[in-house]
């Protein structure tokens, strides 16, 4: 079965304290497992004025390159073909990574990033409903908001969506 791995809004305004270590943890995952893979995806969260988040949450965050830059830690990694990037917590709103994700007969996506509770969640259920298998890694994974968050995201995947490894 074709897996990919799918790296989730590992950006620069979403590190802090609860996250710091999910990029160095990801990029040691990456380099031990990269061949397990047929592709590496990675997303990046931009925000915008005339978002939802800015009309209705009235949170202007993520409209500069200090917080949206992917980090340095997976720089490497990322190239004009593998970097997706997205006005809201969906990355299956246009159509460009999932034509990207069954032209490369892709069944299996296996997910890391920030915000487990918003990006991760949403992807996973996305994938989900588009019949791809979803496992989730709980300590690829994190929310920049609360542990609680992180862990109840956790619960709702395993229960409702596929596997949390």
């Amino acid at each position: 079965m074709k897996k990919a791995l799918i790296i989730i809004d590992i950006q620069k305004g979403f590190i802090n304290k609860l996250t710091n270590k999910i990029p160095s943890k990801i990029r040691n995952f990456i380099l031990k497992n990269r061949k397990k893979y047929n592709l590496i995806i990675f997303t990046k969260y931009m925000n915008h004025k005339d978002s939802n988040f800015v009309k209705n949450l009235n949170w202007k965050g993520f409209m500069n390159d200090k917080q949206t830059a992917i980090v340095d830690e997976l720089e490497e990694f990322i190239n004009s073909k593998n970097l997706y990037k997205k006005y809201t917590y969906g990355s299956f709103v246009d159509d460009k990574l999932l034509r990207y994700l069954k032209k490369n007969e892709i069944r299996q996506v296996e997910l890391a990033g920030i915000d487990t509770e918003n990006c991760v969640l949403t992807f996973a259920r996305d994938a989900f409903d588009r019949g791809f298998k979803v496992i989730v890694f709980k300590n690829l994974s994190a929310s920049h908001s609360s542990l609680e968050l992180h862990k109840s995201a956790l619960k709702i995947i395993e229960k409702n969506i596929g596997n949390v490894k």
